[in-house]
Formats: C-alpha cells, structure tokens, sequence
C-alpha cells in the first residue's frame, strides 16, 4: 500500500521535527541529559495549536500495543511486515485496538500532552528495528547513563525515523491522503458543514473525520486498556 507520514501537512497547517528534538540530537541531550531515540513532529504554529490534530499509521501493519502511561499518556505501537515497529506517544486519544489491520494513513490517534498535560502538545515517534522487544514505554537513558554507550544502543535498536519513512516514499500531504481515498462530499453535522474537516466535539466524547470520501466517528478514548503479553505455557 503507501506509507505515509504521521502528521499530514494540509493548507493551513505544517509539520516538522522540533528544533532539538530530532534522533540523537545532541541539543537534546544537552537539555535532558538523555539520548533521543525518536523524532519530535510539531505544527510549526508552535505551542499546543497541534493538539488533538490527527495522528496517522505511518504503514501498514497490526496493531500490536495500544496503553495508556502515567507520564508518556497514550501509546500505539504497529508491527509492520518486515519486522520493523513504528511508536507513538503521548497521545491524547486513541482510535485503534491490539490486533487491528491498519493501512498507511489510517488515523490511529490525536496529539496529546502527556498523561499530566505539562508538556507542549507534540508526536513523539520511533520506529524499533526488526526482531527488537523492548517495552512500548522503554525509554534508554533510563537503563544506561552513558551517553556514548546510550547512542550506541539507539542506533543499534531504532530507525532514523525519517530516513525510514523516506525509504518508503512517505506521503506528507493531506492531499495525497485524499488522492488515495476519495475528497470527501458534503458533511453536515446538525445542519453545521463540516465538509474536508477534522471536527472535535470533547463534549460529546467523539472526533468526527470528515476530511476524505468515508466519514468516520471516533469514541475519544485517552485510556485505552493495556495489551498484556501470553505468557508461554509450561
């Protein structure tokens, strides 16, 4: 199928890696005192204008984690057919269950804040190399100090996550979304339009997707239940 990046860029909106917070960046280890596994996407409007924006399947795969963190917030992790996995964190909403299909630009979740909200709205995504088990919460600089030895961890265990999306030939766009599945007709919600939008009401607990052809209403879940692991029998 297409892969596609997990933030989408639209008209009015642009994604990027945070300045110090891209894989391994030393600014971020400067400020942190830890080694960065992942990439950091923002809107570039800054500040939580990105939050509850929608978060998409970077490819095809299984779901193979969905949780909630009580610092990290949401979590979904998908297992993809070379073995590699994709991460994302501190999700606000979470739209997908452990075992579920998803194709490359499914929408899996909305930014979030972390689970305690001091955080400034942003995606914090990794992809984990195949054959690698780490816990979907595993963070490095927790179970190593060393920054050398720490770096040389990362990079044995996760993806530069945009080179492997590049490898893929990661969609940016919202438009490419929509070349792939249809521009959506004309939405109404309570005689409201809401054709080409992403409309979130907290109020009544749902997202409504009206961005391409198939309109889809989310539950709002923040707290989706753990996948626990089978444990081998005796």
């Amino acid at each position: 199928m297409t892969a596609f990046f997990p933030l989408l860029d639209t008209p009015t909106t642009k994604y990027t890696v945070q300045a110090g917070c891209g894989y391994l960046d030393p600014a971020y280890l400067a400020a942190t005192r830890s080694q960065h596994p992942a990439e950091d996407f923002n809107a570039v409007t800054g500040s939580d204008t990105d939050l509850g924006d929608p978060v998409h399947a970077a490819d095809d795969g299984t779901v193979s984690y969905t949780g909630w963190d009580g610092y990290i917030g949401g979590i979904v992790e998908i297992l993809h057919s070379d073995g590699s996995t994709s991460g994302y964190w501190h999700l606000r909403d979470v739209h997908v269950v452990v075992g579920q299909r998803v194709n490359g630009g499914d929408m899996i979740g909305q930014v979030g804040k972390g689970a305690t909200g001091v955080m400034k709205a942003h995606l914090h995504f990794y992809v984990k190399k195949p054959g690698v088990k780490l816990s979907p919460s595993y963070w490095p600089s927790t179970h190593d100090k060393n920054p050398t030895s720490c770096a040389a961890f990362i990079r044995a265990n996760y993806f530069v996550p945009t080179e492997w999306l590049k490898a893929r030939g990661a969609k940016r766009t919202l438009a490419d979304l929509q070349a792939l599945r249809g521009t959506p007709g004309r939405v109404l919600v309570n005689d409201i339009e809401v054709t080409g939008q992403l409309v979130q009401r907290p109020d009544n607990g749902v997202t409504i997707d009206a961005r391409t052809a198939t309109v889809r209403v989310y539950a709002n879940d923040p707290r989706p239940t753990p996948s626990v692991p089978t444990l081998p029998q005796n």
